[in-house]
Protein backbone atom coordinates (compact mmCIF):
# COMPACT_ATOMS: atom_id res chain seq x y z
CA UNK A 1 0.00 0.00 0.00
CA UNK A 2 1.05 3.56 -0.60
CA UNK A 3 2.69 5.61 2.12
CA UNK A 4 -0.29 7.93 2.11
CA UNK A 5 -2.65 5.05 2.87
CA UNK A 6 -0.68 3.17 5.50
CA UNK A 7 0.22 5.10 8.65
CA UNK A 8 2.18 4.32 11.79
CA UNK A 9 0.43 4.51 15.15
CA UNK A 10 0.99 8.19 15.89
CA UNK A 11 0.40 9.39 12.33
CA UNK A 12 -2.90 7.49 12.22
CA UNK A 13 -3.86 8.82 15.64
CA UNK A 14 -3.18 12.39 14.53
CA UNK A 15 -5.46 11.89 11.51
CA UNK A 16 -8.25 10.60 13.74
CA UNK A 17 -7.61 13.26 16.36
CA UNK A 18 -7.76 16.04 13.78
CA UNK A 19 -11.08 14.64 12.57
CA UNK A 20 -12.32 14.39 16.15
CA UNK A 21 -11.43 18.02 16.85
CA UNK A 22 -13.29 19.11 13.71
CA UNK A 23 -16.26 16.92 14.65
CA UNK A 24 -16.33 18.37 18.17
CA UNK A 25 -16.21 21.92 16.84
CA UNK A 26 -19.10 21.10 14.53
CA UNK A 27 -20.80 19.42 17.49
CA UNK A 28 -20.46 22.64 19.48
CA UNK A 29 -22.29 24.52 16.75
CA UNK A 30 -24.93 21.77 16.92
CA UNK A 31 -25.49 21.29 20.64
CA UNK A 32 -25.30 24.90 21.82
CA UNK A 33 -27.98 26.17 19.38
CA UNK A 34 -29.94 22.98 20.03
CA UNK A 35 -29.99 23.77 23.73
CA UNK A 36 -31.34 27.21 22.84
CA UNK A 37 -34.10 25.57 20.78
CA UNK A 38 -35.22 22.83 23.19
CA UNK A 39 -33.87 24.10 26.54
CA UNK A 40 -32.36 22.12 29.40
CA UNK A 41 -35.42 19.86 29.76
CA UNK A 42 -35.45 19.07 26.04
CA UNK A 43 -31.75 18.33 26.29
CA UNK A 44 -32.63 15.74 28.93
CA UNK A 45 -34.99 13.96 26.48
CA UNK A 46 -32.31 14.16 23.79
CA UNK A 47 -29.68 12.57 26.04
CA UNK A 48 -32.08 9.88 27.23
CA UNK A 49 -32.38 8.71 23.62
CA UNK A 50 -28.67 9.07 22.94
CA UNK A 51 -27.75 7.08 26.05
CA UNK A 52 -29.82 4.06 25.01
CA UNK A 53 -28.51 4.36 21.45
CA UNK A 54 -24.90 4.21 22.68
CA UNK A 55 -25.64 1.11 24.74
CA UNK A 56 -27.40 -0.76 21.92
CA UNK A 57 -24.68 0.39 19.54
CA UNK A 58 -22.10 -1.22 21.84
CA UNK A 59 -24.18 -4.39 22.09
CA UNK A 60 -24.82 -4.72 18.34
CA UNK A 61 -21.64 -3.46 16.69
CA UNK A 62 -18.87 -1.99 18.83
CA UNK A 63 -16.96 -5.24 19.26
CA UNK A 64 -16.94 -6.15 15.59
CA UNK A 65 -14.85 -3.25 14.17
CA UNK A 66 -12.14 -3.93 16.73
CA UNK A 67 -12.20 -7.66 15.95
CA UNK A 68 -12.07 -6.94 12.21
CA UNK A 69 -9.24 -4.43 12.70
CA UNK A 70 -7.24 -6.90 14.77
CA UNK A 71 -7.75 -9.83 12.36
CA UNK A 72 -6.99 -7.71 9.29
CA UNK A 73 -3.81 -6.33 10.91
CA UNK A 74 -2.65 -9.82 11.90
CA UNK A 75 -3.30 -11.32 8.45
CA UNK A 76 -1.67 -8.36 6.69
CA UNK A 77 1.42 -8.89 8.86
CA UNK A 78 1.47 -12.56 7.77
CA UNK A 79 0.80 -11.75 4.08
CA UNK A 80 -2.55 -13.61 4.03
CA UNK A 81 -4.28 -11.15 1.69
CA UNK A 82 -7.01 -13.55 0.58
CA UNK A 83 -8.03 -13.97 4.21
CA UNK A 84 -8.14 -10.19 4.52
CA UNK A 85 -10.62 -9.90 1.67
CA UNK A 86 -12.70 -12.77 3.03
CA UNK A 87 -12.79 -11.17 6.47
CA UNK A 88 -14.21 -8.06 4.82
CA UNK A 89 -17.01 -9.97 3.05
CA UNK A 90 -18.03 -12.05 6.06
CA UNK A 91 -17.88 -9.17 8.53
CA UNK A 92 -20.06 -7.00 6.27
CA UNK A 93 -22.83 -9.59 6.31
CA UNK A 94 -22.50 -9.92 10.09
CA UNK A 95 -22.69 -6.15 10.52
CA UNK A 96 -25.87 -5.90 8.46
CA UNK A 97 -27.57 -8.62 10.50
CA UNK A 98 -26.57 -7.19 13.88
CA UNK A 99 -27.52 -3.68 12.75
CA UNK A 100 -31.01 -4.82 11.81
CA UNK A 101 -31.37 -6.67 15.12
CA UNK A 102 -30.18 -3.63 17.08
CA UNK A 103 -32.69 -1.38 15.32
CA UNK A 104 -35.56 -3.77 16.09
CA UNK A 105 -34.48 -3.98 19.74
CA UNK A 106 -34.48 -0.20 20.07
CA UNK A 107 -37.93 0.06 18.45
CA UNK A 108 -39.32 -2.59 20.80
CA UNK A 109 -37.52 -1.36 23.91
CA UNK A 110 -38.37 2.35 23.64
CA UNK A 111 -41.54 2.11 25.74
CA UNK A 112 -40.24 -0.11 28.57
CA UNK A 113 -37.02 1.92 28.71
CA UNK A 114 -38.65 5.34 29.24
CA UNK A 115 -41.07 3.86 31.79
CA UNK A 116 -38.20 2.35 33.76
CA UNK A 117 -36.26 5.63 33.62
CA UNK A 118 -39.45 7.52 34.68
CA UNK A 119 -38.96 9.83 31.69
CA UNK A 120 -42.00 9.13 29.45
CA UNK A 121 -41.61 12.34 27.43
CA UNK A 122 -38.37 10.91 25.97
CA UNK A 123 -40.28 8.12 24.16
CA UNK A 124 -40.51 9.81 20.76
CA UNK A 125 -36.80 10.69 20.69
CA UNK A 126 -35.86 7.12 21.67
CA UNK A 127 -38.18 5.61 19.03
CA UNK A 128 -36.92 7.88 16.24
CA UNK A 129 -33.29 7.04 17.06
CA UNK A 130 -33.65 3.31 16.25
CA UNK A 131 -32.68 3.31 12.52
CA UNK A 132 -29.35 4.95 13.37
CA UNK A 133 -28.19 1.58 14.75
CA UNK A 134 -28.43 0.00 11.30
CA UNK A 135 -26.56 2.78 9.49
CA UNK A 136 -23.82 2.93 12.13
CA UNK A 137 -23.31 -0.82 11.69
CA UNK A 138 -22.81 -0.32 7.96
CA UNK A 139 -20.28 2.46 8.59
CA UNK A 140 -18.45 0.42 11.22
CA UNK A 141 -17.90 -2.49 8.83
CA UNK A 142 -15.89 -0.21 6.55
CA UNK A 143 -14.13 1.63 9.38
CA UNK A 144 -12.92 -1.53 11.10
CA UNK A 145 -11.56 -2.88 7.82
CA UNK A 146 -9.62 0.24 6.87
CA UNK A 147 -8.33 0.74 10.43
CA UNK A 148 -6.91 -2.79 10.31
CA UNK A 149 -5.11 -1.75 7.09
CA UNK A 150 -3.74 1.24 9.05
CA UNK A 151 -5.57 3.67 6.80
CA UNK A 152 -7.42 6.13 9.03
CA UNK A 153 -8.56 8.52 6.30
CA UNK A 154 -11.91 6.79 5.56
CA UNK A 155 -12.88 6.87 9.24
CA UNK A 156 -11.83 10.50 9.57
CA UNK A 157 -13.64 11.78 6.47
CA UNK A 158 -16.81 9.82 7.21
CA UNK A 159 -16.93 11.22 10.75
CA UNK A 160 -16.65 14.77 9.42
CA UNK A 161 -19.35 14.18 6.79
CA UNK A 162 -21.66 12.77 9.47
CA UNK A 163 -21.08 15.77 11.72
CA UNK A 164 -21.87 18.26 8.95
CA UNK A 165 -25.12 16.51 8.02
CA UNK A 166 -26.09 16.26 11.70
CA UNK A 167 -25.48 19.99 12.14
CA UNK A 168 -27.66 20.96 9.19
CA UNK A 169 -30.46 18.41 9.51
CA UNK A 170 -30.60 18.21 13.31
CA UNK A 171 -31.07 21.95 13.85
CA UNK A 172 -33.41 22.22 10.87
CA UNK A 173 -35.70 19.37 12.01
CA UNK A 174 -35.63 20.41 15.68
CA UNK A 175 -36.47 24.07 15.05
CA UNK A 176 -39.17 23.07 12.55
CA UNK A 177 -40.81 20.74 15.10
CA UNK A 178 -40.83 23.44 17.80
CA UNK A 179 -42.14 26.07 15.41
CA UNK A 180 -44.92 23.84 14.06
CA UNK A 181 -45.99 22.83 17.55
CA UNK A 182 -46.22 26.42 18.79
CA UNK A 183 -48.02 27.55 15.64
CA UNK A 184 -50.59 24.80 16.17
CA UNK A 185 -51.12 25.99 19.75
CA UNK A 186 -51.63 29.58 18.67
CA UNK A 187 -54.22 28.56 16.05
CA UNK A 188 -56.02 25.65 17.71
CA UNK A 189 -54.88 25.45 21.37
CA UNK A 190 -53.16 22.11 20.73
CA UNK A 191 -49.58 20.85 20.41
CA UNK A 192 -49.42 18.02 17.86
CA UNK A 193 -52.99 17.03 18.70
CA UNK A 194 -52.74 17.34 22.50
CA UNK A 195 -54.78 20.14 24.10
CA UNK A 196 -52.87 22.57 26.36
CA UNK A 197 -54.21 25.49 28.38
CA UNK A 198 -51.40 28.06 28.62
CA UNK A 199 -48.45 29.21 26.55
CA UNK A 200 -46.00 27.99 29.22
CA UNK A 201 -47.55 24.51 29.00
CA UNK A 202 -47.24 24.67 25.22
CA UNK A 203 -43.55 25.56 25.55
CA UNK A 204 -43.02 22.43 27.67
CA UNK A 205 -45.24 20.19 25.51
CA UNK A 206 -43.29 20.96 22.34
CA UNK A 207 -39.88 20.02 23.78
CA UNK A 208 -40.15 16.22 23.27
CA UNK A 209 -40.90 16.85 19.58
CA UNK A 210 -37.97 19.26 19.27
CA UNK A 211 -35.66 16.64 20.81
CA UNK A 212 -37.02 14.00 18.42
CA UNK A 213 -36.36 16.33 15.48
CA UNK A 214 -32.72 16.65 16.52
CA UNK A 215 -32.49 12.86 16.83
CA UNK A 216 -33.93 12.47 13.32
CA UNK A 217 -31.10 14.68 12.06
CA UNK A 218 -28.62 12.27 13.65
CA UNK A 219 -30.30 9.32 11.90
CA UNK A 220 -29.94 11.09 8.54
CA UNK A 221 -26.27 11.85 9.33
CA UNK A 222 -25.47 8.19 10.02
CA UNK A 223 -27.02 7.28 6.67
CA UNK A 224 -24.84 9.93 4.99
CA UNK A 225 -21.71 8.51 6.67
CA UNK A 226 -22.54 5.02 5.38
CA UNK A 227 -23.04 6.34 1.87
CA UNK A 228 -19.70 8.17 1.96
CA UNK A 229 -17.79 5.03 3.00
CA UNK A 230 -19.48 2.92 0.33
CA UNK A 231 -18.49 5.45 -2.35
CA UNK A 232 -14.91 5.65 -0.95
CA UNK A 233 -14.58 1.88 -1.03
CA UNK A 234 -15.82 1.68 -4.62
CA UNK A 235 -13.53 4.48 -5.82
CA UNK A 236 -10.33 3.98 -3.78
CA UNK A 237 -10.26 0.27 -2.98
CA UNK A 238 -8.07 -1.12 -0.21
CA UNK A 239 -4.55 -1.12 -1.72
CA UNK A 240 -4.40 -4.93 -2.10
CA UNK A 241 -3.36 -5.62 -5.68
CA UNK A 242 -4.21 -8.59 -7.88
CA UNK A 243 -0.56 -9.66 -7.77
CA UNK A 244 -0.61 -9.68 -3.96
CA UNK A 245 -3.70 -11.90 -4.02
CA UNK A 246 -2.16 -14.32 -6.56
CA UNK A 247 0.92 -14.90 -4.40
CA UNK A 248 -1.01 -15.18 -1.14
CA UNK A 249 -1.89 -18.46 0.57
CA UNK A 250 -5.41 -19.80 0.00
CA UNK A 251 -8.03 -18.29 2.29
CA UNK A 252 -9.23 -20.29 5.24
CA UNK A 253 -12.78 -21.60 5.38
CA UNK A 254 -15.69 -19.29 6.16
CA UNK A 255 -16.60 -21.20 9.32
CA UNK A 256 -13.06 -20.91 10.68
CA UNK A 257 -12.88 -17.17 9.98
CA UNK A 258 -16.34 -16.49 11.42
CA UNK A 259 -15.54 -18.54 14.52
CA UNK A 260 -12.34 -16.56 15.11
CA UNK A 261 -14.13 -13.29 14.36
CA UNK A 262 -16.89 -13.91 16.88
CA UNK A 263 -14.50 -15.40 19.44
CA UNK A 264 -12.67 -12.06 19.42
CA UNK A 265 -15.73 -9.86 18.90
CA UNK A 266 -18.08 -11.12 21.62
CA UNK A 267 -15.80 -10.36 24.62
CA UNK A 268 -14.86 -7.01 23.05
CA UNK A 269 -18.53 -6.31 22.43
CA UNK A 270 -19.32 -7.07 26.07
CA UNK A 271 -16.44 -4.81 27.09
CA UNK A 272 -17.80 -2.00 24.93
CA UNK A 273 -21.25 -2.60 26.41
CA UNK A 274 -19.76 -2.46 29.88
CA UNK A 275 -18.01 0.78 28.92
CA UNK A 276 -21.40 2.25 28.01
CA UNK A 277 -22.97 0.85 31.15
CA UNK A 278 -21.78 4.00 32.93
CA UNK A 279 -23.81 6.12 30.49
CA UNK A 280 -26.80 3.78 30.76
CA UNK A 281 -26.54 3.85 34.55
CA UNK A 282 -26.74 7.64 34.51
CA UNK A 283 -29.55 7.77 31.96
CA UNK A 284 -31.69 5.13 33.67
CA UNK A 285 -30.99 5.92 37.34
CA UNK A 286 -30.35 9.64 37.79
CA UNK A 287 -33.84 10.99 37.11
CA UNK A 288 -35.23 8.11 39.18
CA UNK A 289 -32.94 8.79 42.16
CA UNK A 290 -33.45 12.54 41.88
CA UNK A 291 -37.19 11.92 42.23
CA UNK A 292 -36.39 10.01 45.41
CA UNK A 293 -34.33 12.96 46.67
CA UNK A 294 -37.31 15.27 46.06
CA UNK A 295 -39.58 12.92 47.99
CA UNK A 296 -37.15 12.72 50.90
CA UNK A 297 -36.50 16.44 51.23
CA UNK A 298 -37.86 18.74 48.55
CA UNK A 299 -37.31 21.81 50.74
CA UNK A 300 -33.59 21.08 51.13
CA UNK A 301 -33.11 20.41 47.40
CA UNK A 302 -35.14 23.43 46.27
CA UNK A 303 -33.37 25.76 48.69
CA UNK A 304 -30.02 24.50 47.35
CA UNK A 305 -31.00 25.73 43.88
CA UNK A 306 -33.08 28.73 44.96
CA UNK A 307 -32.98 31.35 42.21
CA UNK A 308 -31.38 28.90 39.76
CA UNK A 309 -34.29 26.65 38.77
CA UNK A 310 -36.76 28.31 36.35
CA UNK A 311 -39.77 29.62 38.25
CA UNK A 312 -42.30 27.91 35.96
CA UNK A 313 -40.75 24.43 36.24
CA UNK A 314 -43.22 21.86 37.71
CA UNK A 315 -41.74 19.82 40.55
CA UNK A 316 -41.99 16.57 38.58
CA UNK A 317 -39.84 18.17 35.84
CA UNK A 318 -37.01 19.16 38.22
CA UNK A 319 -35.20 15.76 38.00
CA UNK A 320 -35.09 16.02 34.21
CA UNK A 321 -33.90 19.65 34.43
CA UNK A 322 -31.05 18.66 36.78
CA UNK A 323 -30.21 15.75 34.49
CA UNK A 324 -30.05 18.17 31.56
CA UNK A 325 -27.68 20.43 33.52
CA UNK A 326 -25.55 17.38 34.37
CA UNK A 327 -25.28 16.55 30.67
CA UNK A 328 -24.01 20.06 29.94
CA UNK A 329 -20.91 19.09 31.94
CA UNK A 330 -20.78 15.59 30.46
CA UNK A 331 -20.69 17.07 26.95
CA UNK A 332 -17.49 19.00 27.78
CA UNK A 333 -16.03 16.15 29.81
CA UNK A 334 -16.41 13.79 26.84
CA UNK A 335 -14.11 15.95 24.70
CA UNK A 336 -10.97 14.55 26.33
CA UNK A 337 -11.77 10.81 26.02
CA UNK A 338 -12.98 11.45 22.46
CA UNK A 339 -9.47 12.62 21.56
CA UNK A 340 -7.58 9.86 23.34
CA UNK A 341 -9.86 7.11 22.02
CA UNK A 342 -8.21 7.77 18.66
CA UNK A 343 -4.92 6.50 20.12
CA UNK A 344 -6.57 3.20 21.01
CA UNK A 345 -8.09 2.83 17.53
CA UNK A 346 -4.77 3.58 15.83
CA UNK A 347 -2.66 1.62 18.31
CA UNK A 348 -4.61 -1.64 18.08
CA UNK A 349 -3.32 -2.75 14.63
CA UNK A 350 0.23 -1.56 15.48
CA UNK A 351 0.32 -3.40 18.81
CA UNK A 352 -1.31 -6.46 17.21
CA UNK A 353 1.38 -6.54 14.51
CA UNK A 354 4.17 -6.26 17.13
CA UNK A 355 2.52 -8.99 19.21
CA UNK A 356 2.14 -11.27 16.15
CA UNK A 357 5.80 -10.65 15.20
CA UNK A 358 6.85 -11.48 18.81
CA UNK A 359 8.98 -8.35 18.92
CA UNK A 360 9.08 -7.48 22.62
CA UNK A 361 11.17 -4.34 22.11
CA UNK A 362 8.76 -2.95 19.49
CA UNK A 363 5.82 -3.94 21.69
CA UNK A 364 7.26 -2.04 24.67
CA UNK A 365 8.00 1.06 22.58
CA UNK A 366 4.48 1.08 21.13
CA UNK A 367 2.77 0.60 24.50
CA UNK A 368 4.93 3.24 26.17
CA UNK A 369 4.31 5.65 23.31
CA UNK A 370 0.52 5.18 23.48
CA UNK A 371 0.44 5.82 27.23
CA UNK A 372 2.88 8.72 27.08
CA UNK A 373 1.10 10.58 24.28
CA UNK A 374 -2.27 9.91 25.90
CA UNK A 375 -0.95 11.28 29.20
CA UNK A 376 0.44 14.38 27.49
CA UNK A 377 -3.12 15.21 26.37
CA UNK A 378 -5.17 13.88 29.29
CA UNK A 379 -3.32 15.50 32.21
CA UNK A 380 -3.30 19.14 31.07
CA UNK A 381 -6.81 18.92 29.62
CA UNK A 382 -8.28 17.26 32.73
CA UNK A 383 -6.60 19.58 35.23
CA UNK A 384 -7.38 22.59 33.04
CA UNK A 385 -11.09 21.76 32.89
CA UNK A 386 -11.10 21.19 36.65
CA UNK A 387 -9.48 24.60 37.25
CA UNK A 388 -11.66 26.53 34.77
CA UNK A 389 -14.96 24.64 35.03
CA UNK A 390 -17.26 27.61 35.57
CA UNK A 391 -15.51 30.00 33.13
CA UNK A 392 -15.54 27.36 30.38
CA UNK A 393 -19.23 26.57 30.93
CA UNK A 394 -20.01 30.29 30.88
CA UNK A 395 -18.07 30.67 27.63
CA UNK A 396 -19.73 27.71 25.93
CA UNK A 397 -23.29 28.19 27.24
CA UNK A 398 -23.37 31.97 27.49
CA UNK A 399 -26.77 32.03 25.75
CA UNK A 400 -28.30 30.07 28.69
CA UNK A 401 -26.29 30.77 31.86
CA UNK A 402 -29.02 29.91 34.38
CA UNK A 403 -27.99 26.27 34.91
CA UNK A 404 -24.22 26.89 35.01
CA UNK A 405 -24.10 27.05 38.87
CA UNK A 406 -25.50 23.50 38.85
CA UNK A 407 -23.14 22.20 36.17
CA UNK A 408 -19.87 23.83 37.32
CA UNK A 409 -19.21 21.73 40.48
CA UNK A 410 -20.03 18.62 38.44
CA UNK A 411 -17.52 19.54 35.73
CA UNK A 412 -14.74 20.10 38.31
CA UNK A 413 -15.02 16.47 39.42
CA UNK A 414 -15.46 15.19 35.87
CA UNK A 415 -12.27 17.04 34.86
CA UNK A 416 -10.32 14.76 37.20
CA UNK A 417 -12.31 11.72 36.05
CA UNK A 418 -11.49 12.56 32.42
CA UNK A 419 -7.82 11.73 33.05
CA UNK A 420 -8.70 8.16 33.99
CA UNK A 421 -11.33 7.77 31.25
CA UNK A 422 -8.79 9.02 28.69
CA UNK A 423 -6.22 6.43 29.79
CA UNK A 424 -8.71 3.56 30.02
CA UNK A 425 -9.76 3.44 26.35
CA UNK A 426 -6.27 3.03 24.78
CA UNK A 427 -5.34 0.59 27.54
CA UNK A 428 -8.39 -1.55 26.79
CA UNK A 429 -7.53 -1.52 23.08
CA UNK A 430 -3.99 -2.71 23.80
CA UNK A 431 -5.26 -5.44 26.12
CA UNK A 432 -7.46 -6.64 23.26
CA UNK A 433 -4.48 -6.47 20.89
CA UNK A 434 -2.45 -8.88 23.06
CA UNK A 435 -5.35 -11.31 23.46
CA UNK A 436 -6.72 -10.22 26.86
CA UNK A 437 -10.18 -9.47 25.48
CA UNK A 438 -11.96 -10.58 28.68
CA UNK A 439 -10.10 -8.26 31.04
CA UNK A 440 -11.78 -4.99 29.94
CA UNK A 441 -15.18 -6.68 30.33
CA UNK A 442 -14.51 -7.73 33.91
CA UNK A 443 -13.00 -4.37 34.87
CA UNK A 444 -15.83 -2.34 33.34
CA UNK A 445 -18.44 -4.47 35.09
CA UNK A 446 -16.61 -3.97 38.39
CA UNK A 447 -16.38 -0.23 37.77
CA UNK A 448 -20.02 -0.12 36.63
CA UNK A 449 -21.21 -1.70 39.88
CA UNK A 450 -19.18 0.87 41.82
CA UNK A 451 -20.73 3.74 39.86
CA UNK A 452 -24.24 2.34 40.27
CA UNK A 453 -23.69 2.06 44.02
CA UNK A 454 -22.55 5.69 44.23
CA UNK A 455 -25.60 6.86 42.25
CA UNK A 456 -27.96 4.90 44.49
CA UNK A 457 -26.33 6.04 47.74
CA UNK A 458 -25.40 9.69 47.07
CA UNK A 459 -27.93 11.05 44.56
CA UNK A 460 -31.07 10.40 46.70
CA UNK A 461 -29.57 12.52 49.51
CA UNK A 462 -31.40 15.87 49.08
CA UNK A 463 -28.36 17.95 50.03
CA UNK A 464 -26.18 16.08 47.49
CA UNK A 465 -28.59 15.14 44.64
CA UNK A 466 -27.07 15.44 41.12
CA UNK A 467 -23.73 16.61 42.53
CA UNK A 468 -23.00 13.04 43.67
CA UNK A 469 -23.12 11.52 40.16
CA UNK A 470 -19.63 12.59 38.94
CA UNK A 471 -17.93 10.96 41.93
CA UNK A 472 -19.19 7.59 40.70
CA UNK A 473 -17.54 8.22 37.34
CA UNK A 474 -14.27 9.23 39.03
CA UNK A 475 -14.15 6.13 41.24
CA UNK A 476 -15.25 3.81 38.41
CA UNK A 477 -12.51 4.74 35.95
CA UNK A 478 -9.87 5.31 38.61
CA UNK A 479 -10.30 1.68 39.67
CA UNK A 480 -10.21 0.43 36.07
CA UNK A 481 -6.96 2.23 35.19
CA UNK A 482 -5.17 1.23 38.39
CA UNK A 483 -5.85 -2.45 37.64
CA UNK A 484 -5.59 -2.55 33.83
CA UNK A 485 -2.13 -0.95 33.49
CA UNK A 486 -0.33 -3.63 35.59
CA UNK A 487 -2.30 -6.39 33.82
CA UNK A 488 -1.18 -5.16 30.39
CA UNK A 489 2.47 -4.91 31.47
CA UNK A 490 2.40 -8.42 32.92
CA UNK A 491 0.69 -9.90 29.85
CA UNK A 492 3.09 -8.22 27.42
CA UNK A 493 6.05 -9.21 29.58
CA UNK A 494 7.43 -5.66 29.73
CA UNK A 495 8.51 -3.12 32.33
CA UNK A 496 7.67 0.45 31.43
CA UNK A 497 9.66 3.54 32.41
CA UNK A 498 7.03 4.97 34.75
CA UNK A 499 8.67 8.37 35.19
CA UNK A 500 8.97 9.05 31.45
CA UNK A 501 5.53 7.65 30.65
CA UNK A 502 3.37 9.11 33.42
CA UNK A 503 5.17 11.24 36.01
CA UNK A 504 6.64 13.88 33.68
CA UNK A 505 3.30 14.59 31.92
CA UNK A 506 1.60 14.54 35.33
CA UNK A 507 4.00 17.13 36.77
CA UNK A 508 3.60 19.41 33.75
CA UNK A 509 -0.18 18.89 33.80
CA UNK A 510 -0.50 19.91 37.46
CA UNK A 511 1.46 23.12 36.77
CA UNK A 512 -0.81 23.72 33.78
CA UNK A 513 -3.91 23.49 35.98
CA UNK A 514 -2.44 25.74 38.66
CA UNK A 515 -1.48 28.32 36.04
CA UNK A 516 -5.00 28.29 34.58
CA UNK A 517 -6.61 28.75 38.00
CA UNK A 518 -4.24 31.51 39.14
CA UNK A 519 -4.25 33.47 35.88
CA UNK A 520 -8.05 33.44 35.66
CA UNK A 521 -8.29 34.61 39.26
CA UNK A 522 -6.11 37.61 38.43
CA UNK A 523 -7.53 38.41 34.99
CA UNK A 524 -11.22 38.10 35.90
CA UNK A 525 -10.92 41.29 37.96
CA UNK A 526 -9.59 43.16 34.93
CA UNK A 527 -11.45 41.74 31.92
CA UNK A 528 -14.62 39.84 30.98
CA UNK A 529 -15.05 36.07 31.13
CA UNK A 530 -14.31 35.41 27.43
CA UNK A 531 -11.01 37.31 27.40
CA UNK A 532 -9.93 36.03 30.83
CA UNK A 533 -10.70 32.40 29.94
CA UNK A 534 -8.97 32.57 26.56
CA UNK A 535 -5.81 34.17 27.98
CA UNK A 536 -5.76 31.74 30.93
CA UNK A 537 -5.94 28.76 28.57
CA UNK A 538 -3.14 30.16 26.41
CA UNK A 539 -0.91 30.88 29.42
CA UNK A 540 -1.57 27.46 30.93
CA UNK A 541 -0.82 25.79 27.59
CA UNK A 542 2.44 27.73 27.22
CA UNK A 543 3.54 26.79 30.74
CA UNK A 544 2.70 23.14 30.07
CA UNK A 545 4.71 22.96 26.83
CA UNK A 546 7.72 24.75 28.37
CA UNK A 547 7.74 22.49 31.45
CA UNK A 548 7.31 19.37 29.31
CA UNK A 549 10.35 20.31 27.23
CA UNK A 550 12.41 21.31 30.29
CA UNK A 551 11.84 17.94 31.98
CA UNK A 552 12.46 16.23 28.60
CA UNK A 553 9.05 14.59 28.69
CA UNK A 554 8.93 14.18 24.89
CA UNK A 555 10.79 11.13 23.56
CA UNK A 556 12.59 10.87 20.21
CA UNK A 557 10.70 7.70 19.23
CA UNK A 558 7.39 9.58 19.44
CA UNK A 559 8.69 12.46 17.33
CA UNK A 560 10.00 10.12 14.63
CA UNK A 561 6.50 8.77 14.06
CA UNK A 562 5.24 12.23 13.12
CA UNK A 563 5.13 13.36 9.48
CA UNK A 564 8.64 14.79 8.77
CA UNK A 565 9.58 13.49 12.21
CA UNK A 566 13.30 13.11 11.46
CA UNK A 567 13.76 16.82 10.77
CA UNK A 568 11.79 17.77 13.88
CA UNK A 569 13.77 15.30 16.03
CA UNK A 570 17.12 16.65 14.81
CA UNK A 571 16.08 20.20 15.66
CA UNK A 572 14.88 19.24 19.13
CA UNK A 573 18.01 17.18 19.77
CA UNK A 574 20.20 20.17 18.97
CA UNK A 575 18.30 22.15 21.59
CA UNK A 576 18.45 19.19 24.02
CA UNK A 577 14.68 19.24 24.44
CA UNK A 578 13.81 15.57 23.89
CA UNK A 579 14.63 12.50 25.89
Amino acid sequence: MSAKQKQNFLHGALILMSATVIVKIIGYFFKVPLKGIIGVSGFGYFNAAYGLFNTLYALSVAGMPIAVSRMVAQNMQQGRYRDVRKIKRLSTVSFLCTGLLGTLLMFAGAGPYVRFAENPNAFLAVFVMAPAIFFVCVSSSYRGYYEGLRNMYPTAWSQISEALVKLACGLLFSSAAVRLGLEEYERFGRVFGTAVETSSQAQLAVLPYGAAGAILGIVVSTAAGSLFLWIYSRCKGDGISRQMLEHAAPARGSKEILKQLWTIAIPICLGALALNITTLIDVSSLTNRLSTALERGSEVLLSMYDGILPTNTPQDEIPNYLFGAYNMSVTLFNLIPALTTTFGVSALPAVTAAWAARSKSLLRRNIESVWRVTSMIAFPAGFGICALAEPILTLVYQADPASIPIAAPILRVLGLAAVFVALSSPTNSMLQAVGKVNVPVKLMLLGGFLKLAVNFVLVPIPAVNIQGAPYGTLLCYGLIVCISIPVLCRTAGIRIRFTKVFLKPLFAGVLCGVTAWASYGLLSNLAGNTVSTAISILLAGAVYVIVLFLVRGIVKYDVLMLPKGEKIAKLLEKCRLIG
